[in-house]
């Protein structure tokens, strides 16, 4: 290839290098897709699982321990994708149980400098576990 290029090579290279950002996109988009909870639904269905289990973060628990020994706990609430458990019933599956779990991941303790006694800041994540059952047919 020469050193100087054509208009038209120009244009044609932009053109290919736009269809090749275009198909990582998609790839990019359907591998993510494939990964999510609606995405791993579909692919239960089209295996013939019978049961679908998803197991979503629903909230957070932090805080931080003050100085004086009290402890300030905030629960953050995980702002799922609009009706997510609708689209996974539009997969091909009903809504059979829905259990809830709090996984602790930490907690500090401290004497309290005024009042007796020890201020306790827990840590943690509640969970939503999700059982589905297969239907005859998805309402696709």
């Amino acid at each position: 290839m020469g050193l100087f290029k054509t208009p038209e090579e120009r244009d044609l290279e932009a053109r290919q290098r736009a269809e090749d950002e275009r198909r990582e996109r998609a790839a990019a988009e359907a591998a993510a897709f494939a990964g999510s909870p609606v995405g791993r639904a579909r692919e239960a269905f089209r295996r013939g699982d019978r049961l679908f289990q998803v197991e979503l973060e629903v909230s957070a628990l932090t805080g931080e321990d003050s100085m004086f020994g009290s402890a300030d706990n905030r629960i953050t609430r995980n702002e799922l994708q609009p009706d997510l458990l609708g689209r996974i019933e539009d997969e091909g599956w009903h809504l059979e149980h829905a259990g809830y779990v709090f996984v602790e991941t930490g907690s500090t303790s401290t004497d309290r400098m005024i009042f007796s006694g020890q201020g306790t800041v827990t840590r943690g994540v509640l969970h939503g576990v999700y059982v589905f059952r297969r239907v005859a047919s998805p309402a696709l």
